[in-house]
């Protein structure tokens, strides 16, 4: 997407919500405020005004890297130019102050009144699941957990858990069997040598439920086969338009291959439940969890409209899903749970680890032909793409005597790759990049021992909402 921006500013990772504080700064300073809007839509205003008054651009510029000119500009910019809308996509979000980047950001179209306007305000992602066409109730079925506390634990600390972690563990029973369903996690989990550890206990029984024999099935003490999308019947959700998709099955499962609700229907009754919705068929699944969706019409269509104003203007008048029904710029509720109620910049804490790992680690998705971490080893995925590589700026490489193409060692505590070194333009001094995706077998080098990108990554969980904080993860260069 920058590469085909008229304007691309580059922050330095986990640094952005500096910069939109003194954006904040910029609005409010210049009378680029819409009042009215602000005065009848939002909560906390002089807070707000307050609090920034002090992150000028020449102090966000010393945080981000950016020039304080250019975040006076944006700034200027985005206070007068109208309709003015925010995307997002995933990716903020695995910063270990991911929930504060997307808290802080949904400040800025408040502060301008841009939901005046069809085409203005933010929009995250490009799915059209909401409220108003899920019942998440449905999906969760929290009334078959009446009188039952179900143990929980995070995914991204499958590591920490499969190696006794007692924090991670919650000080719970230690994990004796493990189900992997929908996931590689030998290449799509951080801190992937610590997974490594656990599922390689002789005492750890081990189940995978895949299509491939992935990295993570080769540790697998039972492979079941599971089905692909020509073999399911689902409902899929748009990218980047206002439709649910319909996906009919277009041939019959095949061999001993089943779906995943298929395989928790199975297991359910073989561990004896007799909850009568453990055995709902999908089309009975699908029509409880979207209520408002005539399913029938969707199935002899194979595309319905979600509801969305007739108007593009969601929240023109206000009416968000918050307590207030308001843009909460300062959020009381936060502070409850032990957040900071108005918007804040912290560092990442992996950026302590800079004097021994100076450079910042992005682990992007970067391929045209997979974007997940299942398919890469398909002829016509992988093998059409660039194998991988470390992307380092010019200066940094010339200062570190690397050329090139040649081997480099990237590592870290966690771990380490040896992968061939490409002269970047898309990367800024201090930031390296290695695309994540591949599996292990795919680097170049044997004697990186299975390693993947993941095997680098930061498992620190985000300040709230469970993410993980992939991005905020410090690793040094050297020559092999």
């Amino acid at each position: 997407t920058a590469e085909s921006a008229d304007w691309f500013l580059q922050p330095l990772p986990g640094t952005d919500v500096a910069m939109m504080l003194a954006m904040m700064h910029v609005l409010i300073r210049d009378g680029l405020v819409d009042q009215e809007w602000v005065a009848a839509n939002t909560v906390g205003f002089d807070d707000l005004a307050a609090h920034v008054a002090e992150w000028t651009p020449a102090r966000a510029a010393a945080t981000t890297g950016l020039a304080a000119d250019d975040i006076e500009r944006l700034a200027t910019m985005y206070g007068n130019i109208r309709p003015s809308a925010i995307r997002t996509l995933i990716g903020a979000e695995h910063h270990e102050h991911g929930a504060m980047f997307f808290r802080t950001l949904t400040c800025l179209p408040a502060l301008v009144g841009a939901w005046r306007d069809q085409g203005g305000g933010y929009a995250r992602s490009v799915g059209v699941w909401s409220n108003d066409v899920m019942d998440h109730a449905a999906l969760t079925r929290p009334d078959l957990l009446a009188g039952r506390s179900p143990r929980g634990v995070q995914m991204v600390h499958l590591g920490r858990l499969l190696t006794g972690d007692t924090d991670a563990l919650d000080d719970g029973p230690p994990i004796k069997a493990v189900c992997m369903i929908a996931v590689n996690a030998m290449v799509s989990v951080p801190n992937t040598e610590l997974v490594r550890q656990g599922l390689l206990r002789d005492d750890l029984f081990t189940v995978v439920h895949d299509q491939f024999l992935t990295d993570t099935a080769r540790y697998a003490d039972i492979v079941l086969p599971a089905t692909t999308h020509i073999e399911a019947t689902d409902v899929v959700t748009s990218w980047g338009h206002l439709y649910l998709g319909w996906n009919e099955a277009a041939i019959a499962p095949q061999g001993e291959a089943v779906s995943n609700s298929e395989l928790h229907r199975r297991l359910a009754k073989a561990m004896g439940f007799t909850e009568p919705a453990l055995f709902d068929d999908d089309l009975t699944v699908l029509r409880d969890t979207l209520p408002t969706i005539d399913l029938d019409e969707l199935r002899a269509k194979a595309f319905v409209k979600v509801p969305y104003p007739e108007d593009g203007r969601p929240f023109a008048d206000g009416g968000f899903p918050t307590q207030s029904g308001k843009v909460e710029l300062r959020c009381d509720l936060l502070e409850a749970l032990g957040q900071p109620a108005l918007p804040t910049y912290s560092a990442p804490s992996e950026a302590a680890f800079a004097p021994r790992f100076p450079f910042a680690l992005m682990t992007p998705k970067m391929h045209t032909r997979f974007l997940n971490s299942s398919y890469s080893h398909l002829p016509k995925h992988g093998p059409l793409e660039t194998s991988p590589s470390v992307e380092v700026h010019a200066d940094d490489a010339a200062a570190l005597g690397l050329v090139e193409g040649a081997t480099v060692r990237v590592w870290n505590d966690r771990g380490e790759l040896r992968l061939p070194m490409r002269l970047s333009t898309r990367v800024r001094p201090g930031v390296v990049a290695v695309p994540w995706g591949w599996w292990a077998n795919q680097h170049p080098d044997a004697s990186s021992n299975g390693a993947v990108a993941n095997s680098l990554t930061n498992d620190t969980l985000t300040d709230w909402g469970g993410g993980v904080a992939f991005w905020d993860t410090q690793v040094a260069l050297s020559p092999t």
